[in-house]
C-alpha cells in the first residue's frame, strides 16, 4: 500500500474512534440524570423567609431560617435552623425555633428536630409563655404541636415540667404527658 493511502486510512480510522467515543460519552451524560440519587436536592434557599398561605389567601405561617433544601425524591423539605410563628387572627401569635427541621410535600406535617423553643409573646391579659424541649413535631392547620420528650413551661407565674407534651395552641391549653410537676405563684 501507498503511504498517503495508509494513511488516510489510520485518520479515518481515528476520527471513527474519536465519534464513537464522544458519542458514548454524551449517552452517559443523558443517562445520569435518570439515575441521580433519590435524595438529591431539587433546590435549596438560604437566608430563606416564606409565607405559608391557607386556602383563603391568609397567612398560615412564617417561615425563614439559614438554609432549606427540597428534597427530589418526595418533595419534602430539609430546614436549618428554622423559625416558624403560627397566625390566628391578629391576637394569638406563637413562634417555634429549632436546630433542624423537616416540612413533609403537601406542608400538613413540620417536625422540628434537636432542642426547640417554643414562645408566645404576652399582653394585658396573658402572661408570656415560653416552652423548651426536643424534637417536636406540628401540624399547622390545627394549629397543634407534640413531643415524647422533656418539656419545660415558664410564665410569669408558674413553672412546669413533663415528659412528653402536647400544645394546642387554638385553644392554648398545654397538656404533660407524664412525671409532671409544677409551681404557680398567686399573683
Amino acid at each position: 500500500m501507498k503511504f498517503p493511502t495508509l494513511l488516510m486510512i489510520l485518520l479515518l480510522s481515528l476520527v471513527a474512534a474519536i465519534g464513537f467515543w464522544l458519542a458514548r460519552d454524551a449517552d452517559e451524560r443523558r443517562r445520569a440524570p435518570e439515575n441521580a440519587d433519590a435524595d438529591g436536592t431539587d433546590f435549596f434557599l438560604e437566608q430563606y423567609r416564606a409565607i405559608h398561605m391557607d386556602r383563603h389567601g391568609e397567612p398560615r405561617y412564617h417561615l425563614s431560617g439559614l438554609r432549606m433544601e427540597q428534597r427530589q425524591a418526595d418533595g419534602s423539605r430539609w430546614l436549618e435552623a428554622p423559625v416558624l410563628t403560627t397566625h390566628q387572627g391578629d391576637d394569638s401569635e406563637w413562634t417555634l425555633r429549632s436546630e433542624q427541621g423537616w416540612v413533609s410535600p403537601s406542608g400538613a406535617e413540620i417536625r422540628l428536630l434537636g432542642d426547640v423553643l417554643i414562645h408566645r409573646p404576652g399582653d394585658e391579659t396573658r402572661s408570656p409563655v415560653t416552652i423548651t424541649t426536643r424534637d417536636t413535631t406540628l401540624w399547622p392547620d390545627p394549629r397543634q404541636a407534640e413531643t415524647d420528650a422533656f418539656t419545660h413551661l415558664k410564665t410569669s407565674h408558674q413553672e412546669a415540667e413533663g415528659i412528653g407534651m402536647f400544645l394546642d395552641m387554638n385553644r392554648e391549653i398545654l397538656e404533660l404527658k407524664r412525671d409532671a410537676r409544677g409551681t404557680y405563684v398567686p399573683h
